[in-house]
Order: C-alpha cells, then structure tokens, then sequence
C-alpha cells in the first residue's frame, strides 16, 4: 500500500525531489532489516515482531493526518516514508528466522517459500483493496485507519505466538577419542 505510492504521495509536497524520499525509503528499508535482527536476537521475534506491528499502525495513523490531512511538508512525508520502510525491512529479517523456529531447518526452504508467497498474496490483494477504496471514499484516511487496525490485531496475535520447544543439547562424538572420553563420562 505504501511502498508504492510513496513517489505519488511525495511528489505532492516535494514535486521533481519526490525520488529523494524513495531513496530514502530504502535506507529505512535496509536499515530495518539490520536493527531487527540485532532486536529479535536481544528480546526474542515476538517481542520484535510485536514492537514492530504496534509502530507500522502509529505510522499508519500519523499518515492519515499528513498525507490524508494536507500536512505532508517534504521532512514529515520523508521521515514517514523511511520509517514505513524501516518496518517493511523488518519483516525480511524477521519472517526468515520465524520459518526457522517454528518450523526447523527441514523443508525450510519450502516453508519460507509458502511464507513470502503469502505475504507478496496479502500486499497484492490489499493494495487493490487500498486502491478501491480511496477511489470509494476520495481519500487516503479510510485505507489508512484499516491498515493501522489489521496491523494492531496483527500485533495482538503475535502476542499469542507460543516459543517452539527446543530439544536439549545432544554432543555428537565425532572421533573414536570424543566417543570414549563420553563413555568414560557415562
């Protein structure tokens, strides 16, 4: 819904310039990758992804008064843009590791696939959901106000996410003398 529309919404208030917001989009975008995974490493995936969730729907309110609103100055359309792309990088960070955890490294190739082709099928649908609706209401604020609502109800099943159970530490001897000095042990 946004990543597309930032160079329409930007050139508003930047005209010709609008291209520095999207370059600066993707800043945000890679930076978002990065800080994730240090996040999620620190505080858990949920937690990040909860984090996350719970600052794409502030940044989906806050668009509805500066895009929607006419308030979108150059810096507030290009601050919103970066941070809506810091959030869209963090789901490539994140959703990796999740298919890892929750599904382990067995088909996890398979797995990640079916992930991102659901989320390409989400963005894909809502974008033309987005679309008919502005078109319906004239403006941007109702597809806004939806986005911010399903990414909070996003958050709260997020919350629900249980940790996988991780098996105990198995040492695997690898030489005659590891396997010995573990029998010695036993």
């Amino acid at each position: 819904m946004v990543i597309g529309s930032v160079a329409g919404i930007a050139k508003k208030s930047m005209g010709e310039y609008a291209f520095i917001a999207v370059a600066v989009m993707a800043v945000g975008n890679a930076s978002g990758r990065i800080v994730a995974g240090i996040l999620s490493d620190k505080i858990g995936r949920v937690n990040t992804l909860m984090i996350m969730l719970v600052f794409q729907a502030l940044l989906m309110f806050s668009a509805i008064w500066v895009v929607g609103g006419n308030n979108g100055g150059a810096i507030l359309v290009t601050l919103l843009a970066t941070f809506m792309g810091f959030n869209y990088g963090t789901n490539l960070s994140l959703f990796p590791s999740f298919a890892k955890d929750y599904w382990g490294a067995t088909h996890y190739g398979m797995n990640y696939g079916i992930l991102f082709s659901a989320w390409g099928i989400g963005a894909f649908v809502l974008v033309k959901l987005s679309a008919a609706i502005t078109v319906k209401t004239g403006g941007v604020a109702t597809s806004f106000a939806a986005a911010g609502i399903l990414l909070l109800i996003g958050a709260m099943i997020a919350r629900t996410l249980t940790p996988p159970k991780v098996a105990d530490d198995v040492v695997v001897p690898v030489t005659e003398a590891e396997l010995a000095v573990e029998q010695a042990r036993n």
